[in-house]
């Protein structure tokens, strides 16, 4: 049996829920600020973007990581479809059926969703280079073998995960007209009062929150249960509040700040986020920025200026 050698790190089962009534999927790509149409299965992928590179493998199948988060993905996308299924039936405060076996393995979805990208695998690098860890110049083999190691045997992914698990999960629907979209970077998180998303490797705390659209008409919001303990009673429900227009332009907003390049939904208007993007790393929407939220603007401001000096 043939092995894929083009390897997705946002899976075609959940870029599917964004095709179009055409079975069409609109990309726009920010770099080349260019709107196209594409299959899901050839788009958000490298070839052999989890192959583990030789100074890793030894005796371990190089292929092991590609076999275990396609063996996560089949899981995660029976509870997506039927999640999906019945949240569509339930009225605003209504509870969601489920298990905690559906809601652990949901939470390592999202959480490995989150590290698996090649976002991610940028950021850490950036921030290991600003800490002088790693050398400025490294190949893309030795760009897989940091990435493996840290997320193998730091424990990030692991206390993202969990943070995700004890958090309160609640669901709202899409009112508006305007689909809400993703991104090959889908899992978002905000700061607690809703001013900045933010770009880390931290799990879940002080109020943050984790912002993943599930389809065009569906949104799960993740929130830290100290901060947002008001909020406990609607642990796995609906929440009473559905989404305006406004409001999905700003959870838009989120995927144009977290995505490396592409941004897909069933609609070929993007021009919300094509609007939103050149703003990124700048205080355009953060006027009266405290000292925190400055230095964080400051650091993706140059988190972009170094991406964009990779060739």
């Amino acid at each position: 049996m043939s092995v894929p050698k083009l390897h997705h790190y946002v899976p075609i089962f959940y870029l599917n829920y964004f095709l179009d009534t055409k079975q069409k999927l609109w990309v726009y790509d920010k770099k080349v600020d260019r709107v196209f149409a594409a299959a899901p299965n050839r788009i958000a992928a490298e070839t052999q973007f989890y192959r583990l590179p030789g100074p890793v493998v030894y005796s371990v199948d190089p292929l092991s990581i590609e076999k275990a988060l396609s063996d996560l993905e089949a899981r995660a996308s029976a509870i997506i479809m039927r999640v999906v299924a019945e949240v569509s039936n339930l009225a605003p405060a209504q509870r969601v059926t489920f298990s905690d076996e559906e809601r652990l393995v949901l939470s390592e979805f999202l959480a490995t969703q989150h590290f698996r990208t090649l976002e991610l695998r940028e950021l850490m690098l950036y921030l290991l280079k600003d800490g002088g860890l790693v050398e400025d110049r490294l190949s893309v083999e030795e760009k897989k073998s940091i990435q493996f190691l840290i997320l193998s045997e730091s424990g990030l992914l692991e206390e993202f995960e969990e943070s995700i698990y004890s958090a309160i999960w609640i669901f709202a629907k899409n009112a508006s007209q305007i689909p809400l979209i993703t991104s090959d970077h889908p899992v978002c998180i905000k700061s607690s009062n809703n001013r900045m998303w933010l770009k880390g490797v931290e799990p879940l705390r002080d109020g943050s929150y984790l912002v993943f659209p599930m389809t065009p008409d569906l949104v799960l919001y993740c929130k830290e249960p100290g901060f947002w303990s008001k909020a406990k009673s609607h642990d796995l429900c609906v929440s009473p509040i559905k989404l305006e227009a406004d409001m999905v332009h700003h959870e838009n907003s989120g995927q144009a700040f977290t995505s490396s390049r592409f941004l897909m939904s069933c609609s070929s208007d993007f021009q919300e986020v094509r609007d939103f993007i050149p703003s990124i790393g700048t205080d355009v929407y953060a006027s009266n920025a405290n000292a925190e939220e400055a230095r964080a603007i400051e650091r993706t401001a140059l988190f972009i200026k170094q991406r964009g000096k990779v060739k």
